[in-house]
């Protein structure tokens, strides 16, 4: 089978995972790592076995042999990192969120589809066996009609003013690191737009949310509460409540398995088979969506990036 060439710019926390990831697809390999730092690339390509390292994001871009581009830059440069390889006609999976603003979303996005490009936000969880098999099991009315959701992600982080997650100027917040995962399993599964927000938020000393609690309430009574932190390690459970049953997934973000309760009773069970981390499955769809020349997922398509901004604007206007 032919594959699709990688180049991944950014060699981070989070492009380790899909470069260890990569290699349980069967249509996607990794050729080439950029980064400002050339020593950096070099351990990052030495460890995958790339052939190619390149400091600065221009040359890897430049490259004709790279078909598709990872962004896993810092959110305040996924912007100007998405338009440079854009530009040259390569493909992006771009790291969530795919800007930190509504606004630089729209604009990346109108790009995206002047150019007839393919552009998407890198929501891996949206293709997660799992979360593919919860939506199933809610199509088929195995938990009625669903009345509430609750998603919570958390992680302590000790705070320090220059990093990714604390620095303003890298556009830090965990609203944008870690609780657009619970926006977007109520956005999922709800499938619709909040009436009414309430909203308390815990700030760091940078001026940054570092703690912030959601309850969204929509015109028919149904509530998604959700919570996303830096301070405390939290469950990470997402429940989904039906008029029939409820759906509980561990681990919801990088979900591996779920549970289908009927009152007390768990009636139902799905574990995948993965090999990887999981973000296999989204390298995998990408990269089929690319060779078939298509400029946008059907799966995490443009319109639920923007509305996830839109969301998470909202949000942060009760802050």
């Amino acid at each position: 089978m032919k594959k699709l060439n990688w180049g991944i710019i950014g060699p981070g926390k989070i492009a380790h995972q899909f470069a260890q990831d990569i290699k349980h697809t069967s249509n996607a390999r990794l050729v080439a790592v950029a980064s400002s730092n050339l020593d950096r690339a070099t351990r990052f390509a030495e460890k995958y076995k790339l052939e190619k390292a390149y400091e600065g994001y221009e040359a890897l871009i430049a490259d004709n042999e790279v078909d598709a581009v990872y962004v896993a830059t810092t959110h305040n440069f996924h912007l100007e990192n998405s338009i440079q390889a854009l530009e040259a006609g390569k493909a992006v999976l771009c790291e969530k969120p795919l800007t930190d603003n509504l606004e630089d979303a729209e604009k990346l996005i109108a790009f995206a589809r002047d150019s007839k490009v393919y552009l998407m936000e890198a929501m891996w969880t949206y293709f997660l066996p799992a979360i593919r098999k919860a939506q199933e099991w809610i199509n088929e009315g195995r938990i009625g009609n669903i009345f509430n959701l609750k998603a919570n992600f958390g992680y302590p982080k000790r705070f320090n003013p220059q990093s990714r997650s604390f620095n303003p100027d890298l556009s830090g917040g965990v609203l944008l690191d870690m609780g657009i995962y619970p926006v977007a399993m109520a956005w999922l599964f709800m499938k619709d737009n909040p009436a009414k927000y309430n909203v308390i938020a815990e700030m760091a000393p940078t001026g940054v949310d570092y703690d912030v609690n959601m309850q969204l309430e929509y015109p028919d009574k149904r509530i998604a509460n959700l919570h996303s932190s830096f301070k405390v390690k939290l469950a990470n459970y997402c429940y989904i409540y039906g008029d029939k049953g409820y759906i509980e997934i561990p681990d919801f973000w990088r979900a591996s398995e779920l549970f289908l309760y009927e009152e007390d009773k768990v009636i139902d069970h799905y574990k995948d088979n993965r090999r990887g981390l999981g973000f296999e499955f989204e390298i995998e769809a990408a990269s089929e969506d690319i060779m078939n020349f298509r400029i946008e997922s059907a799966i995490m398509p443009h319109s639920y990036s923007l509305k996830l901004q839109e969301l998470m604007k909202e949000i942060m206007k009760k802050f």
